[in-house]
């Protein structure tokens, strides 16, 4: 972490691993969110698809993973010569990705690791990414290093994060509710839109940003309670007992 910043849950590898995203639950509920109310006609696992390129026989690497939903959607696009790392510091993520993904799947492997020491060899892998995660690595640059450093010299690197006004309306709302709620101190922005490139330039020669608008219209309380309580911050300070006051209140 940069010196005098504070240690939070949001960084905290043991929580992350063995509470919040000890399995998919909670990443589920804001994936869901997205993709029921996102305002953006391109499906986002097709964004992705895009900007990635991979081509026949390449090797690609998928920091924290989660439950790999994006590489579960795209599956049918990659070429049967593609072969896809997906490493994550959570078991129980790598287990859900596994258990969605077919029994007779020969293109992806799991691993689970830590970012910041990535088990494998230098100039591995052809593509690399880290999507929406990098914000949660204890140390950032650590984990660009280890990425720029497993990457071959032609290959590509992706990161996404989200920008300063993620889901800003939604804390405003949560604080109006219970006075109790503290919205989070831009925990997320540690690696955001704003400072991203600024982390990659250190690693890398070349750093493009693209932008992937999206607006949530969202018009059914009940999926933004549960994107509510999935929330660390939501968990330290409203309890589930008003989970019903909520929906009525959204």
């Amino acid at each position: 972490m940069k010196n005098g910043e504070r240690v939070s849950k949001f960084t905290a590898p043991a929580y992350l691993k063995d509470h919040q995203y000890h399995s998919a639950v909670n990443l589920n509920h804001r994936i869901t969110l997205h993709e029921q109310f996102n305002t953006n006609p391109t499906p986002w696992a097709d964004w992705i698809y895009h900007y990635l390129s991979v081509a026949e026989g390449q090797r690609l690497l998928a920091v924290g993973c989660g439950n790999a939903v994006q590489w579960r959607e795209n599956a049918a696009r990659f070429q049967d010569t593609v072969r896809i790392t997906l490493m994550d510091l959570s078991i129980g993520m790598l287990g859900d990705a596994r258990k969605r993904l077919p029994k007779d799947e020969h293109r992806f492997q799991m691993v689970n690791g830590d970012a910041q020491f990535l088990p494998f060899p230098s100039l591995s892998f052809d593509r690399v990414t880290a999507n929406h995660m990098l914000y949660h690595v204890p140390h950032i640059e650590n984990a660009v290093g280890e990425c720029a450093r497993v990457i071959k010299p032609d290959g590509v690197f992706m990161s996404t994060t989200v920008g300063r006004n993620h889901m800003t309306d939604l804390y405003a709302l949560l604080s109006e509710f219970d006075t109790a709620f503290t919205p989070p101190e831009n925990a997320n922005r540690r690696f955001g839109l704003r400072n991203g490139t600024a982390y990659l330039s250190e690693h890398f020669n070349e750093v493009h940003r693209q932008i992937f608008d999206c607006d949530l219209w969202v018009t059914d309380p009940q999926p933004l309670v549960n994107y509510a309580f999935s929330m660390w911050s939501v968990e330290d300070t409203i309890s589930m007992e008003k989970a019903n006051a909520m929906r009525d209140f959204f």
